[in-house]
């Protein structure tokens, strides 16, 4: 069985992926069965995968990150795929961005989805619209127990944008905070762009300043910001710097690079500054970890500090 889950909107995409993994983790107490592979995985390492013999009886649940991705990948995936499709087993294919009807694996999957839709799960998360993020904003209030003004939302979307995931870390903050959010609270706790102490911290990750890193980690904890906050600033960043590297990748200028981020201009130089300390398999690798970590998180098999730590030191 594959379920394949793709879109714009990564973070509500790592959100199902989170729910099913759950949902898994709860049936299948052992977790030795669920697998995570990165982008540019080797499909010969994911097939010997399937086909290993499960100490216990209960499916293998395979996660497989940005396939589409990586011709290596999709090469072994488009000459095995039935064979995949007819296992008792489930791969979940996630894909960040859109995907093209004339791409061959896509295709395949379509198609074989018409015949057996039950094997074959397709769900796309495109960006929300303006108002459908109002709703959103509120509804994430909600499960927090909190209640949220209507200028106070605007106001939350005028600071963070459509980007869920910084909504989502400050939602947290401001549900933590008070349980009537008012604009005048927004005003006050929310910044108008990616928090400008979060550099610092990523720049001793990208010149392996352990030591330096693990010391700004718990400078953060020290000030009073929630671990979850701190590690989730650290995920939007990387993101923000796999977004430049591929900019950086495709000698796309510098002005032209900066117009289609749509990043603060000062975000942009910093984050600009710190891509060129990295390159893009690297970032891929990075925040494939930070990917992995956090539906560890979500899942409740890892504390965020302890992932953060796992971060600064892999």
């Amino acid at each position: 069985m594959i379920i394949l889950l793709y879109g714009k909107e990564t973070f509500r995409l790592r959100e199902k992926l989170s729910d099913i993994i759950g949902e898994y983790s709860r049936k299948n107490s052992s977790g030795l069965n669920l697998r995570y592979f990165e982008e540019g995985a080797d499909f010969e390492d994911i097939n010997d995968c399937r086909k290993q013999v499960s100490m216990f009886d209960e499916k293998k649940l395979t996660v497989v990150y940005n396939p589409f991705s990586s011709n290596k990948t999709k090469e072994g995936l488009l000459k095995e795929l039935s064979t995949v499709i007819e296992s008792d087993d489930v791969f979940i294919f996630t894909q960040e961005g859109e995907l093209k009807k004339g791409d061959k694996l896509f295709k395949k999957l379509l198609d074989f989805q018409k015949k057996d839709p039950k094997r074959i799960i397709v769900q796309e998360f495109p960006s929300l619209s303006l108002a459908k993020i109002s709703l959103w904003i509120k509804g994430e209030f909600k499960k927090r127990g909190a209640e949220i003004e209507k200028e106070a939302v605007e106001e939350l979307k005028k600071r963070c944008g459509g980007d869920l995931w910084r909504l989502d870390s400050e939602i947290d903050k401001l549900s933590l905070y008070k349980k009537n959010i008012t604009k005048k609270d927004v005003q006050e706790t929310v910044a108008g762009g990616v928090e400008v102490s979060i550099f610092p911290t990523i720049d001793a990750i990208a010149e392996k300043k352990r030591e330096e890193a693990l010391f700004l980690l718990y400078d953060h904890l020290k000030k009073g910001d929630s671990p979850l906050y701190v590690f989730s600033m650290i995920v939007y960043q990387f993101r923000n710097l796999l977004i430049i590297a591929d900019f950086i990748e495709k000698n796309i200028k510098y002005e032209e690079a900066k117009k289609k981020s749509g990043m603060h201009p000062f975000v942009f130089k910093k984050t600009y500054g710190q891509a060129k300390k990295f390159s893009l398999g690297e970032l891929s690798k990075i925040y494939g970890k930070l990917f992995e970590m956090d539906l560890k998180i979500k899942t409740g098999q890892i504390d965020p500090v302890l992932a953060t730590e796992i971060i600064i030191f892999g």
